[in-house]
């Protein structure tokens, strides 16, 4: 079964509305059809999901900026769960973790290269 990741629920919707679908709390699961034999699960970032951890939790001369400090960079960036977005962080790791899964399409918006 194939969970997709779409970058917003409105996306999310629009991408499942030519499916026979059942909303649920934080994703949609799709009937089997044609195209998912299997059905598929299809859920949504909210935007950004997680956040860079902020330059004082690196270093706490970090917290207030000066020229002696300046550039900050870290040796290794971190990242976080937007602590606003935990709950559907939590939906999108159950999905992907279920034994049923064996494939995930991204769709988001694509990136722009030029």
């Amino acid at each position: 079964m194939k969970v997709i990741i779409a970058e917003k629920p409105d996306q999310g919707l629009k991408l499942a509305s030519p499916f026979s679908f059942k909303k649920r709390d934080g994703y949609v699961e799709i009937a089997p059809n044609q195209l998912f034999p299997e059905g598929a699960y299809l859920t949504w970032a909210i935007g950004h999901l997680c956040e860079l951890v902020p330059p004082e939790e690196y270093d706490q001369k970090w917290k207030k900026w000066s020229l002696d400090t300046l550039p900050i960079v870290p040796t290794q960036f971190q990242h976080r769960v937007t602590k606003s977005k935990w709950k559907q962080f939590s939906i999108i790791k159950d999905l992907l973790h279920r034994q049923e899964v064996n494939e995930v399409i991204i769709a988001g918006d694509p990136a722009l290269s030029l």
